[in-house]
């Protein structure tokens, strides 16, 4: 299928993939402004508050996975500390990522994306692996203990260079 500006072709049947752009973005088939883009994506700051915007308007319309079998995910993934803290770095890398040009996607997606996807979704070791789309329930943190309080005063950590 070819999709060119002008010919009766609506982009609002290609899966939706409208959905995740706010509305004062214009449509990716209008012209462009005088204003160069990476100018308007400077000026504009984020385009997204928070990791929960980015969730709710991109990610979640982007990922679409049959959950089950190897994959889950929890609806509460903001409660999981791991899952709010991959987001999270997931939203802040895509703000950097989109005005980065031609590999900026591609980049975010191969370094970024994908690796925090494949942990996030895990069924056997992500953080949501107790959890089912519609339940939540929170694991339980890794265990420590307190280390001997003379580990942290050895030559690997302290300061090599001379007090002067």
């Amino acid at each position: 299928m070819t999709i060119e500006p002008g010919f009766g072709n609506d982009l609002d049947d290609l899966d939706d993939l409208d959905g995740w752009r706010p509305e004062s973005e214009p449509h990716p088939l209008d012209p462009p402004s005088s204003t160069s883009l990476d100018e308007e994506d400077e000026q504009a700051g984020p385009v997204f508050a928070n990791p929960e915007e980015f969730v709710r308007h991109f990610l979640s319309p982007l990922i679409r996975r049959r959950l089950g079998g190897s994959y889950t995910w929890c609806a509460q993934w903001w409660a999981h500390a791991e899952g709010l803290m991959r987001i999270t770095a997931l939203w802040e890398t895509w703000e950097h990522y989109r005005t980065e040009g031609a590999l900026g996607m591609s980049t975010w997606m191969l370094h970024h994306l994908d690796p925090h996807l494949n942990v996030l979704l895990s069924k056997d070791g992500g953080p949501f692996s107790a959890c089912k789309p519609d339940r939540h329930t929170q694991l339980e943190p890794l265990p420590s203990s307190a280390a001997p309080s003379w580990l942290w005063s050895a030559a690997a950590f302290s300061d090599p260079s001379p007090a002067g």
